[in-house]
């Protein structure tokens, strides 16, 4: 029986979503090419065409799985029963504008994917099952949580929740197009932890201590 090619060894769907996700490190998702993310897999890039229909499917790969990254480490602060829901609201924010700011071609790519080329709802409404939502129903989950110890008492916490991540995004968005107010007093490190606590404070102004309030 002949022995398998190499390309036939590997997991290469598994690991061409990891390699292109390394190389959006130094490069754009625009000048990425199915090459490179073939040579860094270990496979001819013909293999890639059996999991990938192009590279835009690839690309939307790596959209989802960003996601799943973002959420796998919101899901581990929520998991810190340790500390409570204001504060877990507050690092789960800090920890948001870090992952953007650590990975600024994945975090652009995850907000702006290529389209779906598959047509129907995907096509017409592209975010209606993007995989982001799961991390915004973990954030709403936190405002309920807030809620619970006195903060932003008969406020929709759908709302709230959208409010906040924008806010975290848009933050996000234009510290990765140094567009962030850098000076003497606010230095890129701590911008993160500046904008996220000014927030928080709103957040805390809002608190009116009750049965449940801690």
């Amino acid at each position: 029986m002949a022995r398998p090619r190499k390309d036939q060894q590997i997991d290469i769907r598994g690991r061409a979503i990891e390699e292109a996700t390394r190389l959006l490190e130094r490069t754009s998702a625009a000048e990425l090419t199915m090459q490179e993310v073939a040579a860094a897999v270990g496979c001819r890039a013909p293999a890639l065409y059996n999991h990938f229909r192009n590279k835009d499917d690839l690309l939307r790969a790596v959209h989802d799985a960003g996601f799943e990254r973002l959420f796998a480490g919101k899901l581990a602060l929520a998991g810190r029963s340790a500390i409570g829901a204001f504060e877990r609201l507050r690092a789960g924010g800090i920890a948001y504008i870090a992952f953007a700011l650590e990975n600024p071609s994945l975090y652009r790519l995850m907000f702006a994917p290529p389209p779906s080329d598959g047509g129907g709802e995907a096509a017409e409404n592209p975010f209606r099952n993007d995989l982001g939502l799961k991390s915004l129903a973990l954030l709403r989950a936190s405002i309920v949580g807030c809620q619970g110890e006195g903060y932003l008492p008969g406020q929709d916490p759908d709302v709230v929740a959208f409010t906040l991540w924008s806010a975290v995004h848009g933050a996000a968005s234009l510290m990765l197009q140094d567009r962030a107010p850098v000076s003497e007093t606010v230095d890129g490190d701590r911008l993160a932890g500046r904008v996220v606590d000014t927030m928080m404070a709103f957040v805390a102004a809002t608190r009116q201590p009750g049965p449940d309030a801690t």
